[in-house]
């Protein structure tokens, strides 16, 4: 193992002590795709793709990772991730991620973006994710004022980056497990009249 590996997996194991145990209840499976065009590393693909898991575990939801773009025939409405780079200065300039979750599918991670001297690039790397998969699932760009769904990270949440994840809110739960069901019953998403994107900063 390289160097780099073992300490980003170090890292992550230290963020593992924030991030509450697993449910013990029956969890939802959300099937996201991923296409990685920013040829993201392993060392850090891998931590914040299963720290990612974990985040959503607390809450109840198994996230089950697969290559590609989401077939658009699929009656499960999977969700579908770029990872991106050579993003331009001025494409919603600050912004590490942006969902579309009026249309319920598709995120865009700038990865070029993802770089901060406070949480390891890979927990950053997975709260983004986590954040914009929230986005879709909820069918909102509603943010909330604590947590991993605040529109804007401080400098101290990237500290906390470090030892723990942010938290899902109560009302961020609840808006999950919301969009999850009319997701399940093939309802439409909670303000489909706008197409307007998500942004993680």
């Amino acid at each position: 193992m390289k160097i780099t590996a073992k300490i980003a997996a170090m890292t992550l194991m230290a963020a593992m002590v924030g991030v509450a145990a697993e449910p013990k209840q029956p969890q939802q499976k959300l099937t996201v795709y991923l296409r990685d065009n920013a040829t993201v590393p392993p060392e850090v693909r891998a931590p914040a793709l299963d720290l990612a898991n974990k985040m959503f575990a607390t809450i109840g939801i198994r996230l089950e990772w697969r290559g590609g773009e989401p077939p658009r025939t699929s009656a499960t409405r999977s969700i579908g991730i770029e990872l991106a780079t050579n993003t331009p200065a001025d494409l919603l300039p600050g912004a590490l991620g942006s969902a579309m979750p009026y249309e319920g599918v598709h995120i865009r991670v700038f990865y070029d973006r993802i770089r901060s001297d406070a949480a390891p690039r890979s927990a950053l790397l997975a709260h983004v994710l986590v954040h914009e998969i929230a986005h879709i699932v909820q069918g909102t760009d509603q943010h909330s004022n604590s947590g991993v769904m605040k529109a804007v990270w401080t400098h101290q949440d990237h500290v906390q980056m470090r030892t723990g994840a942010l938290p899902f809110t109560p009302g961020d739960i609840e808006l999950i497990r919301l969009g999850l069901a009319a997701r399940a019953s093939g309802a439409p998403t909670l303000a489909a009249r706008d197409l307007m994107p998500a942004i993680a900063q």
